[in-house]
């Protein structure tokens, strides 16, 4: 698997992280877990994504476990990222990307990672704490050795921006990454996180690449919805059935080219070159290899432009906004 720079940052990632946020659930087990993980090292994915609040800390416990139980050479081969910002304790302090919550939840991560760094310290939402002492913060990890790289998730290109140049400024440790909602349906980063992200090196690491399974293949015409709990919602049956004709439209593009509808949405993220990598968050083995198929799949020009006439770039159809 071709390894790619994560933006300005010297270090290398595969194009698949593998997302965290499903490992302790019901669904996905700690067993489950550790299987999935192990596939991934297999396929050469050497970039693992969680946080503190993925299943109440559970992920990164999970995670921390099987790291510890492969030692030395396990850890050193993989770049570990997790994230802070939610509430993870009973007061109103244990939240936010305040300098007391981001020192005392990087300690925290730690220790449930048993790790002595964190590889890419994540800022998982924008918050009304001022962004000088946030930067502050993560340019102190870093100086101590606690924390590699730091970097954003859900931050609008306004966000971004002023960390980037307040931190340049200060002459303190820059975010090289960024976490956005990210696919062939839902191109709204296009319009000014995409451009930000060239212009300042950094690297957008989608998530939802398959915009909340529409993308999966499994929504065609004709095919009946089935009766799961996420299809049980009406705001995503409303969306489904609003942009049915468009997601027929992208599925009869993946079956010109002989390949499931998944490989094609994996496949333009892979193209896009303010794209480092795209995190897969998998519950099952199989959710895992489809996304690992689909790096063969290099779309043409043509291609491109056929998705581009379907999905404008920089729309997203059924986008509420965040």
């Amino acid at each position: 698997m071709e390894l790619r720079y994560l933006g300005r940052a010297g270090v290398k990632v595969s194009p698949i992280c593998l997302g965290n946020m499903n490992f302790g659930s019901p669904a996905c087990d700690e067993a489950l877990s550790r299987k999935i993980m192990e596939r991934a090292v297999e396929k050469g994915i050497n970039f693992f994504d969680t946080a503190n609040v993925y299943q109440k800390q559970v992920s990164e416990e999970i995670l921390g476990r099987w790291l510890a139980d492969g030692g030395a050479a396990r850890r050193e081969s993989l770049v570990i990222a997790t994230k802070v910002f939610g509430k993870v304790g009973p007061t109103e302090n244990d939240r936010g990307l305040s300098r007391y919550h981001i020192l005392r939840s990087c300690e925290a991560s730690l220790k449930r990672l048993k790790t002595d760094r964190i590889d890419l310290y994540q800022c998982h939402h924008w918050d009304t704490a001022p962004i000088e002492e946030t930067l502050r913060a993560m340019d102190d990890l870093v100086r101590a050795g606690k924390v590699v790289y730091w970097g954003t998730s859900n931050f609008k290109a306004w966000h971004l921006t002023e960390a980037t140049l307040k931190a340049e400024a200060a002459h303190a440790a820059v975010p090289v990454s960024e976490q956005s909602p990210y696919s062939v349906l839902n191109r709204h980063v296009e319009n000014e996180l995409a451009p930000f992200c060239m212009k300042f090196g950094v690297r957008m690491l989608p998530w939802s690449p398959l915009n909340g399974g529409r993308l999966s293949g499994l929504y065609r015409k004709g095919k009946p919805i089935e009766d799961t709990p996420r299809n049980k919602s009406e705001a995503y049956r409303k969306a489904l059935e609003k942009n049915m004709d468009l997601l027929e439209g992208l599925a009869r593009l993946a079956d010109e080219l002989g390949r499931p509808l998944a490989h094609l949405a994996y496949a333009f993220l892979f193209r896009q070159p303010h794209v480092g990598s795209v995190i897969n968050g998998p519950r099952t083995l199989e959710h895992l290899d489809e996304s690992v198929a689909a790096l063969d799949l290099k779309l043409s020009d043509d291609v491109l432009k056929k998705i581009d006439e379907l999905v404008p770039p920089g729309t997203a159809p059924d986008y509420v906004g965040w």
